[in-house]
C-alpha cells in the first residue's frame, strides 16, 4: 500500500496536518504528470520508489496535499487504472473538488474498480468543521461532494468517511456522529483516527494534544450510535488505551518505522502481537501516560487477521473494562 502523494498544495488548512512545514507546498514542480509517470513506471519494474509501504504491491494511497488540485488529476488516474489494472485505487480527499458534480463523475467513471474515497469530516455544522478546516465553505463542498459521490458511484466503490481525533474534535464530536447518522449512514466505512502530530500538527501541539484514552472515551460514548453504520473502525489506537467492548473495531494499520514500544508492552503483555504499538509522535508530544502492558485476558475472541485482530467482545463484560 504505497502512499503516492499526487500534489503538495491544499484548499483547507488543517490543524493537525501531518505535511512538513517548510517549504513543502511550493514543491510543485516534483509532481508533473511526467515526473508521477516516471515513478509509477519505476515501481511497475519493482524498485524502490515510495517512501511509506513501497513493498506492499497490491493497492495505492493517493495523498498530499490535495490530489485532486493536480492539474491533471483524472490523467493521473487514468494512468494508475491502466498500468495497475487489478490494484485497489484508494484517494484520501477532502472533497470540496467533488462539489464539482461532473469532476465527481468522471472520477469515479475512471476509476473503475477496484476503488475507495476517504473524505474527512469535521463537524455536522459548518462553524463546527471549518473550526478545524479553517477554509469557509469547505462544509457545504465537502457535503455536496459527499452526495455527489452517492449518486455517481459504481457498484462495488466504496466511500469511507474518516473522523481525526484531535482534542478540538472532541468538542465536536457528539453532533458529528448524529449529523453522519442523519445523512451520511449510507457511507461503507467510518474511520476514527487517533492524531498523528507530526509536521505542521506540531505548531497547533497545544490545542491538539490530548490522551488515546480521552479520545478511545469520547467514542466509547456514542457505542449505541456506532451500531447505525455499516463498519466502524480505530485506527492508529493501542489497544490498553481503548474500552474493551471496541476491541474488534480496532485496527493494526502504522508502518513499523512509525511506532515504538514500551519496554513493560514488549516483556509483559499478553495482548503485544495483536496492539499496533504507540505511534513515536504520542510518546513525543504527549508521553503516553495511559500506555500499559495488559496482564489478565480480556473476555475477547481473537481472529488470527494481522490488520484487525480481534473479532469479537463479550458485550456485557468488556463495557465494564
Amino acid at each position: 500500500m504505497p502512499d503516492f502523494p499526487i500534489w503538495p498544495q491544499c484548499n483547507i488548512g488543517c490543524v493537525f496536518c501531518s505535511n512538513p512545514v517548510d517549504g513543502y507546498r511550493e514543491t510543485t514542480d516534483k509532481y508533473s504528470y511526467d515526473e508521477l509517470r516516471r515513478k509509477l513506471l519505476d515501481y511497475k519494474r519493482g524498485l524502490r520508489t515510495f517512501v511509506k509501504f513501497d513493498e506492499v504491491r497490491d493497492y495505492f494511497n493517493l495523498t498530499g496535499g490535495e490530489p485532486t488540485l493536480h492539474p491533471e488529476f483524472l490523467k493521473v488516474l487514468a494512468l494508475i487504472r491502466t498500468e495497475f489494472p487489478s490494484n485497489l485505487i484508494r484517494l484520501l480527499t477532502n472533497g470540496r473538488m467533488l462539489a464539482d458534480e461532473g469532476f465527481a463523475r468522471r472520477t469515479c467513471g475512471i476509476a473503475g474498480l477496484p476503488f475507495e474515497i476517504a473524505v474527512p469530516m469535521f463537524g455536522g455544522t459548518p462553524a463546527a468543521h471549518e473550526a478545524t478546516s479553517r477554509s469557509p465553505g469547505s462544509f457545504e463542498q465537502t457535503t455536496r461532494g459527499l452526495r455527489h459521490l452517492r449518486r455517481h458511484r459504481r457498484d462495488g466503490q466504496k466511500v469511507e468517511i474518516r473522523i481525526i481525533m484531535t482534542r478540538v474534535q472532541e468538542k465536536f464530536l457528539d453532533g458529528l456522529i448524529d449529523h453522519l447518522l442523519a445523512e451520511f449512514s449510507w457511507v461503507d466505512r467510518v474511520v476514527f483516527l487517533f492524531e498523528e502530530l507530526e509536521g505542521f500538527a506540531e505548531k497547533y501541539r497545544d490545542r491538539l494534544v490530548f490522551t488515546q484514552s480521552e479520545a478511545a472515551r469520547a467514542i466509547d460514548r456514542n457505542f449505541d450510535k456506532l451500531a447505525g453504520f455499516k463498519d466502524v473502525r480505530l485506527y492508529h489506537f493501542a489497544l490498553c488505551a481503548v474500552p474493551t467492548r471496541l476491541w474488534p473495531r480496532v485496527w493494526r494499520t502504522l508502518a513499523d518505522f512509525k511506532v515504538t514500544w514500551l519496554d513493560g508492552c514488549r516483556t509483559s503483555c499478553l495482548y503485544r502481537a495483536q496492539c499496533v504499538g504507540v505511534h513515536r509522535s504520542y510518546l513525543r508530544h504527549a508521553g503516553a501516560p495511559d500506555i500499559a502492558p495488559i496482564a489478565a485476558p480480556r473476555p475477547v475472541e481473537l481472529s488470527g487477521d494481522p490488520y484487525r485482530p480481534i473479532l469479537s467482545a463479550d458485550a456485557e463484560t468488556s463495557a465494564r473494562r
